[in-house]
């Protein structure tokens, strides 16, 4: 069947602004405004629910009309011609309807679809409407429809590659057909072919194949080398349907002795674990967006993501197919008892069957999807509502989908205590036949509490369990763990064991990219401002978890350094400082925060002399710290932090790193004038002029010399010409600016731009505020 994108030209209302036409993906919640009184909270970042309506007329030809929806959040109802064909709960698995029965062939077809973003149904920004594409497939009598092809490859050496296809042709009647495939390698080479005869009754038919490859091109995280396989239908010598599939050679095998093997080799996953929407975009997923996320998160040392915790777009996992990163393809937040009080538990009992197949059968022929989750911290997890039957229950169903993947779920300590107001004959049996809720502390009840539910699971991931790594390992020596979400703070000590331990296949930190929604779980204080006891959302105008290695705009935060010298090394110092206002004050954050640290060596003058803790991340066996030009000390690194105290004095302080004597690296930060103008880089100069594409462009305060001048937070104003401004906005987790009204406050002298045009021509951007230098630039679209 053809493939067709049917993302522009929609009709969208809610009910509260004037009607007008979108393209697809569209997240109209990002569009409205915040409210502190939000029923969604922090959780959702202040945004209140909304319905949204989306309608297209379309002439509807061909024998055979399904429609593809990526995804639609949620509670999404889908009419044709006035008629009620599909409804579908849960806002982040695809689905298919068939359009047959009820369209006008040749003529105008009305379709219709709603959304209703139900608050609190999250517990991070949800999204609304119609946030990814939305796709129709055509075909006649004799076709392939979507997800009629599976493709799996049972060996892959260097020597040979076997690839398995299940391929189910659909007929409205007896024909004699004949039946051709192909698979080319990444450059367009045939690397097999296969003809056969078959005498097709109406119905499906199944069919087998199987293909033997001398010296394959293997895919891995450094080169994806993806192939195609094309299906061809011909019946009398006419082609009557293609088909086409992208999938790569390779295999995956992982157990408690040897750990994780691509192709048979070693690995460990340097993952992270991402939420769903793009920061100032919203949910929409944009296909550039996906891409500009997985890049940079790649660029930052990654070689695997964790989607969390929902299945992600078509367009993510085709991005990261294309750039070798490794996927774990989670499922659900929840079971049958909720997290909040609208959210998929309230149809899991009844759905969360179709939705397995929905997102296995979209996602199973992608090369890098390595596991499914049947869940992340489901309360169910230590036996309680049947969670034990439900977890063999979800990965049964799971291996019957597709088997060549890794079953898993994310497992966290238990929290749970009896009310207050408790009977105390209640109390005392609360915790039976424990005397503790199974905190996951080494010694608690945790593991036996959780033993039945990760039975089923092929490897178990433990959220911020790296200690018990060890212990649990001599009590289930053929146990597999993985590191399904870990802290920034103590990432050396767990990557430590993990590289120490072949059955701990990697780590995920939370998180690896700044999300909106859980409002300010990433916060820290300083004294003066009050003590942080641990995890506490905040209050608006908190927006964003502030947690992320990567921040809003996609740019890495502190962390990232931090974890990349100790992932990767090289020995590439980066310097950071603590304002010296702060020099010997008390500190307390979340948990999930990081040190209050900036790259900047710009102070007012009356900290002159004063005390600045300055600190380097870094594999090197020592840094030296030059303040202009003159040696001032030096560190040996503690668990990858290099620290000195260096009294304050405007110009230059370098760090200069060392391995065996010999320097390998060095960074400066210099003292910045005053904000003088406002810089943008555009990350490309071209876009597609189709309003899909996007351009995003680096927004910098900066001083006469064109140095950035960091804690600059002015409000600016941004100006398109020839295009759109999609967003505009700064990496802030805290303010209330408006990400698409074209004001924004820079955050750290940084803001993003991100822009789009409908026709080819010039688009100029222009940024300014009074008092600074405006920027302009122009990209062209073509």
């Amino acid at each position: 069947m053809k493939k067709i994108c049917i993302s522009a030209g929609w009709t969208f209302r809610d009910g509260v602004h004037e009607k007008k036409v979108v393209d697809l993906p569209h997240d109209f919640l990002i569009e409205n405004p915040r409210n502190p009184e939000s029923v969604g909270w922090a959780r959702n970042g202040f945004y209140d629910g909304a319905n949204g309506d989306y309608t297209k007329y379309l002439t509807l030809d061909g024998e055979h009309v399904i429609l593809d929806v990526d995804g639609a959040y949620m509670c999404a109802r889908v009419y044709l011609n006035e008629n009620l064909l599909y409804t579908h709960p849960y806002g982040y698995t695809p689905f298919l309807v068939d359009l047959t029965e009820g369209m006008r062939r040749g003529r105008s077809n009305k379709l219709h679809i709603t959304t209703q973003n139900l608050q609190p149904s999250t517990r991070w920004y949800s999204g609304a409407g119609l946030y990814r594409d939305v796709f129709l497939w055509v075909g006649g009598e004799l076709r392939m429809e979507p997800r009629s092809l599976a493709i799996t490859t049972p060996v892959a050496t260097e020597e040979v590659g076997e690839v398995k296809a299940k391929l189910t042709l659909t007929a409205d009647r007896s024909a004699a057909v004949t039946l051709k495939t192909r698979i080319t390698g990444p450059k367009g080479e045939v690397l097999a072919e296969s003809s056969c005869d078959l005498a097709l009754t109406a119905g499906n038919t199944t069919l087998n194949l199987a293909y033997s490859i001398e010296n394959p091109p293997l895919g891995d995280t450094e080169n994806p080398n993806l192939c195609f396989l094309d299906a061809a239908i011909f019946e009398n010598g006419e082609l009557r349907d293609t088909h086409r599939e992208r999938f790569g050679i390779r295999t995956i095998y992982a157990d408690s002795k040897v750990g994780f093997l691509l192709n048979g080799k070693p690995m460990k996953w340097r993952g992270g674990c991402i939420h769903h929407d793009n920061a100032g975009l919203g949910a929409a997923a944009f296909p550039a967006a996906e891409r500009r996320k997985i890049e940079k998160l790649k660029a930052a040392g990654l070689n695997a993501i964790r989607t969390a915790h929902n299945p992600p777009s078509l367009a993510m996992l085709d991005v990261c197919d294309e750039l070798g990163m490794l996927v774990n393809d989670e499922a659900f937040d929840m079971w049958n008892m909720p997290n909040t009080r609208y959210d998929y538990s309230l149809w899991f009992a009844d759905w969360w069957q179709r939705d397995l197949k929905d997102m296995i059968e979209r996602d199973r022929n992608h090369p890098s999807v390595i596991s499914y989750s049947i869940g992340n911290e489901i309360t169910e997890r230590d036996g309680r509502s049947d969670g034990y039957r439900w977890s063999k229950k979800l990965a049964d169903e799971v291996r019957r989908l597709d088997d060549t993947r890794f079953v898993t779920s994310g497992i966290c300590g238990m929290w749970y205590k009896p009310d207050e107001d408790a009977p105390e004959d209640y109390k005392a049996e609360f915790y039976a036949p424990y005397t503790e809720p199974g905190s996951g502390d080494v010694g608690s009840s945790w593991d036996e509490r959780t033993e039945k539910f990760m039975e089923p699971l092929d490897i178990v991931g433990y959220n911020y369990l790296y200690p018990r790594y060890q212990a649990d390992h001599e009590r289930y020596p053929d146990r597999v763990m993985w590191g399904s979400e870990t802290h920034a703070l103590k990432f050396y000590d767990s990557w430590k064991i993990i590289m120490e331990s072949p059955y701990v296949l990697g780590d995920f930190n939370w998180t690896a990219y700044d999300n909106l929604g859980e409002a300010g779980a990433g916060k820290y204080l300083w004294a003066r401002d009050g003590y942080l006891p641990g995890i506490v959302l905040q209050e608006y105008p908190w927006r964003s978890c502030y947690q992320g290695d990567l921040d809003l705009c996609g740019d890495r935060r502190p962390q990232s350094y931090f974890r990349d010298a100790i992932w990767r090394g090289g020995a590439e110092p980066r310097i950071f400082t603590t304002h010296p206002e702060h020099y010997g004050e008390g500190f307390s954050g979340t948990g999930w925060h990081w040190y209050d640290v900036w790259e900047s060596w710009t102070f007012d003058a009356k900290y002159i002399g004063k005390p600045v803790r300055c600190e380097v991340y870094t594999d090197a066996e020592e840094i030296v710290f030059l303040l202009n030009g003159k040696r001032v000390g030096a560190a040996k690194p503690e668990k990858a932090i290099a620290a000195l105290d260096i009294p304050y004095e405007p110009g230059e302080v370098t760090a200069i790193a060392y391995k065996n004597g010999e320097m390998v690296g060095r960074h400066s930060l210099k003292t910045t004038g005053a904000p003088y103008k406002v810089e943008l880089k555009p990350e490309k100069a071209t876009l597609v002029g189709d309003n899909r594409d996007l351009v995003f462009v680096g927004v910098t305060v900066v001083d006469m010399e064109g140095n950035r001048v960091a804690r600059a937070e002015p409000e600016l104003t941004a100006i398109v010409d020839g295009g759109e401004l999609v967003a505009f906005f700064g990496a802030n987790p805290a303010n209330e600016d408006d990400y698409t009204t074209g004001r924004a406050h820079a955050f750290d002298g940084r803001a993003l731009a991100v822009i789009r045009a409908k026709n080819p021509g010039s688009v100029t951007l222009t940024v300014g505020t009074p008092g600074l230098g405006a920027g302009y630039v122009t990209v062209t679209a073509e």
